[in-house]
C-alpha cells in the first residue's frame, strides 16, 4: 500500500514538474519578447511563441526531474543510514524494534508464534584487550554477515549494542529456531579472523525464547526470557544456545 502511494505521488510530481516547466518556458518567452530589441512581424511572434516553449519545456522538465531524482536518492540514503548499524550492516536497535513491533501489531499475526534470539560474542572484551579494537570490529562485522546470511526470510536482524545482537523469527517453531541458532554457532566457530599475522577464533552464545503474540507487552517478555536463556548458555560453557521454554516460566 505504501509503495502504491509513493508511485502515485511520483506520477503527480512529474505532472507538476511538467506544468512548471511549461510556465517557465512561457515566462522566458515573454522576457525574450520584452527585451528583443527590434520590431518583429506577426509571423515571427507566432513562431517564437511556439518554438521557445517547445524547446525549453523538455529541457526544464529534464532538469527538474533530474534534481528531484537526486533528492529522492539522497532521502533513501539518509533513511538507510538512520536504520542501519554502520559497522555490521544489520538494523540498529531502534529500527529492529520498530520492525518487530510492526509485525506484532498486525492483526493478521495475532496469536501466532515467533522466536526471539539474543546473541552475545564470547570473551569479546578479551579479544579487544589482546588483539585491539580493529580485530574486535572485524569480529562484529563477521557476526553481522553471518546473521544476515543465515537468518531465514522473513526475519529481522539487529545490533542491540556492543557485542549483543538480536534475531526475530516470525512464524517459527522451536525446532526451526534451534536449527538457525545451531547454524549460527557452527558458522562462527569455523570463522577465523586474521589480525597482524595472528589468527583469532571466535564463538557466540545464544538465548532463545519461543513466544505467542497474544499480549500487549509480548516483546518485553520475549526479550526477558531470551536474555535468561542467554545467561544459561553462558553458564553452560558458552559457544552454544539455550531455549527458555514456556513451561519453565512458572
Amino acid at each position: 500500500m505504501r509503495e502504491k502511494l509513493q508511485t502515485i505521488g511520483r506520477v503527480k510530481l512529474v505532472g507538476v514538474i511538467t506544468f512548471l516547466a511549461v510556465i517557465l518556458a512561457n515566462v522566458a518567452n515573454v522576457l525574450i519578447s520584452v527585451f528583443w530589441g527590434f520590431e518583429t512581424t506577426w509571423f515571427e511572434d507566432i513562431l517564437r511563441a511556439t518554438l521557445i516553449p517547445i524547446f525549453l519545456a523538455p529541457l526544464l522538465s529534464w532538469h527538474l526531474v533530474s534534481m528531484f531524482y537526486k533528492l529522492d536518492l539522497l532521502e533513501k540514503d539518509m533513511t538507510l543510514l538512520a536504520r542501519t548499524d554502520s559497522l555490521t550492516l544489520t538494523s540498529n536497535r531502534r529500527y529492529f524494534y520498530q520492525q518487530a513491533s510492526d509485525w506484532l501489531s498486525d492483526e493478521f499475526n495475532q496469536n501466532r508464534f515467533f522466536a526471539f534470539l539474543i546473541l552475545d560474542m564470547d570473551f569479546f572484551k578479551s579479544i579487544n584487550d589482546q588483539h585491539g579494537h580493529l580485530c574486535g570490529d572485524k569480529v562484529l562485522e563477521t557476526l553481522g554477515c553471518v546473521l544476515i546470511k543465515v537468518a531465514p526470510s522473513p526475519s529481522f536482524v539487529g545490533r542491540l549494542g556492543g557485542e549483543e545482537f538480536a534475531l526475530f523469527l516470525p512464524n517459527v517453531k522451536q525446532q526451526d529456531a534451534e536449527v538457525v541458532a545451531a547454524q549460527i554457532c557452527q558458522t562462527m566457530r569455523e570463522c577465523v579472523i586474521e589480525q597482524d599475522d595472528k589468527k583469532v577464533s571466535c564463538s557466540v552464545s545464544i538465548g532463545i525464547s519461543i513466544n505467542k503474540n497474544n499480549s500487549k507487552n509480548v516483546i518485553e517478555s520475549a526479550f526477558k526470557y531470551a536474555d535468561l536463556a542467554l545467561y544459561q548458555a553462558k553458564n553452560s560453557g558458552r559457544d552454544c544456545y539455550q531455549v527458555y521454554l514456556p513451561e519453565s516460566r512458572h
